[in-house]
This record gives C-alpha cells, structure tokens and sequence, in this order.
C-alpha cells in the first residue's frame, strides 16, 4: 500500500509473438498503470500501477486488462501479478519515469530472512535505487535502479545486493539473499 493509502501492483508480462511496444502502448492507456518499461530478460513488459480499493485492482485485472489484450493482441503467453506490501523511496510516477534517466533496472529478489527492513536498508544505502517493494508473489522483493552509467548501476547491484548479509535464525550472520535477477531496461 502507497502513503496515499492506495494499492501498488506491478505486472509482469511474457508478450509471445506480439509486438511489446504496441502492448505497453496499450497499458498505458489504462488511467492505473503508471509506467511500463521493457526490460532484457525473461520478461518482456514490467508495469507499475495503484488502485484506489481492492474492488478497483480486481475490475483492472479481470475485466479491463483483458479486454484491452485479447481485443487487440495474439494471445499473451503469460502475466504475472505482484502485489505490494510496503513500498520504500520514490513514487514511480509517469512523469519522472516513463523511460530510465540513465540506465535502470528492475531487480527481483528472494530472501533468506524474512525482515521488512532489508529493503527499506537498500534504499535507504544506495542513492540509485528509486523505489523498493516488498511483494505478495513470486518474489520477496522488487526493487527498481537507476545509475549513470552500466558499469555504477552494475556497482550498485554487487555491493547492495550480493553481498547483504543479515542475522540468521541462529544469531549467526550470513547472506541475506538467496537469488536475485537484474533486468535492465532497453528503452
């Protein structure tokens, strides 16, 4: 849930055989998605988006986004839909990042500890990640960098997330993280 006490979500999109930049063409139209960034990687769309009520994200989900793709695209191969439990850093608003300013990327990540903080300690540590969530999904958390350049944005996922490291169940420090995935964003 955002400061403004709405619902954040974020969807990822597995496009098939459709054009992705006519899909995020398409999203964008919907007045609750924010952004919509097409990364390297398995996936070929990432949207950001809020709703007002859970009666809201239900009717975006079941009723709008479908219309919106099965009326204009080949079948989609897959979406997959996060939802945020806390949300640290920046609002990831249209205005400010529709596109990278730099270079960006979408890191999902799946801890080893299970603590809130972790997240809110990355952003709070490391200036280039925008915007940091806690996710209901198949990850622990999704957090969203920008840098000036490849090689800092690269220093930044090495130093902040490969080697976090945490207290475990038995007081004894060890890696915080038991697997990451970094998707840039080539737009």
């Amino acid at each position: 849930m955002t400061a403004d006490g709405q619902l954040s979500f974020i969807i990822l999109v597995d496009a098939g055989d459709n054009d992705v930049h006519k899909i995020r063409e398409a999203f964008l139209k919907l007045d609750a998605i924010s952004i919509a960034h097409c990364p390297l990687g398995p996936t070929d769309l990432i949207c950001y988006g809020k709703a007002a009520s859970m009666s809201e994200l239900k009717d975006i989900m079941s009723t709008q986004m479908p219309q919106l793709l099965e009326d204009q695209f080949n079948p989609i191969e897959k979406t997959e839909t996060l939802l945020v439990l806390d949300h640290f850093g920046d609002d990831l608003t249209a205005e400010r990042f529709s596109r990278p300013n730099g270079t960006g990327a979408w890191i999902f990540t799946d801890q080893k500890i299970s603590s809130r903080k972790f997240t809110e300690k990355l952003v709070n540590h490391h200036p280039e990640i925008i915007a940091a969530f806690n996710v209901l999904g198949s990850h622990d958390g999704v957090f969203y960098a920008e840098a000036e350049t490849l090689d800092r944005l690269m220093d930044v996922i090495d130093e902040g997330f490969r080697t976090l490291r945490g207290i475990g169940a038995e007081g004894k420090p060890m890696k915080a993280l038991s697997r990451t995935d970094t998707r840039l964003v080539l737009m």
